[in-house]
């Protein structure tokens, strides 16, 4: 029994070690890095988007394609945008037609969110993602200022 218990194992950490070199997206797309966060604005359907900054976003991008992707529940279906783009930032509002996450009082959700770089002719330039937690917004309110979300910084730079 305890042999094959050991084989178990084995397999499933051999399974695991190969999840480490997978990353979502297209493949042969360059990364580009997602920087965004939930605030109240951006919660609870008031319909502001967030913002999002872009690193390494090639200047071939012509749109970008927003998915929003709730981790934190089994089964939630995923939310797409598509805007122009303009530089490498995606606007706090640009998103036509968003609906914030609204996570319960005592609840905390987990968003990845994946940013599609698109050339003219819709072909895939670039791909990022970030895994991006959102709270109630009367638990961002409650907690103190310094506390509460906001952009992270770019990489290489340290929060303040």
């Amino acid at each position: 029994m305890r042999l094959g218990t050991l084989a178990l194992c084995a397999a499933a950490s051999l399974a695991l070690s190969a999840c480490g070199t997978y990353r979502p997206g297209p493949a042969n797309v360059p990364a580009m890095g997602v920087r965004t966060f939930f605030s109240i604005e951006h919660v609870c359907s008031l319909g502001v988007s967030p913002p999002i900054n872009l690193d390494g976003a090639p200047g071939s991008a012509a749109r970008y394609r927003v998915r929003f992707t709730n981790t934190s529940v089994l089964y939630a279906p995923a939310t797409e945008y598509e805007v122009a783009a303009d530089g490498p930032a995606i606007a706090q509002g640009a998103l036509n037609g968003y609906r914030g996450p609204c996570p319960g009082e005592t609840a905390n959700f987990m968003f990845r969110i994946e940013v599609l770089a698109l050339d003219a002719n819709g072909r895939s330039v670039a791909y990022g993602f970030a895994n991006v937690p959102a709270s109630n917004p009367s638990r961002i309110v409650r907690g103190p200022a310094v506390d509460r979300p906001q952009m992270p910084p770019p990489p290489g730079q340290r929060a303040n």
